[in-house]
């Protein structure tokens, strides 16, 4: 759910872009090339989302061990650990 929210709220610029460009002043059609941005922005904005999903993954069977203080005050960095 916390995804198809946050789709939709990188989606709500352009979606009341294209809104304001339909129904503002000048009524003026969305040009062709700003339709072809707005569609490579999007699959990009997609591409690199599943990108970056799949490339920051553990492996299955491995549990995530937050970041915690260690000696002296020097922060260790948060990693993966063997599950349970």
């Amino acid at each position: 759910m916390a995804a198809i929210v946050a789709v939709l709220l990188t989606l709500l610029p352009f979606g009341l872009y294209l809104a304001w460009r339909r129904f503002g002043p000048g009524r003026g059609e969305p040009s062709s090339g700003m339709l072809v941005a707005l569609l490579l922005g999007v699959g990009l904005m997609l591409g690199t989302a599943v990108w970056f999903g799949l490339s920051r993954s553990f492996d299955r069977g491995t549990t995530y061990v937050p970041a915690t203080l260690g000696a002296g005050g020097a922060v260790e960095q948060g990693r993966a650990a063997p599950g349970r």
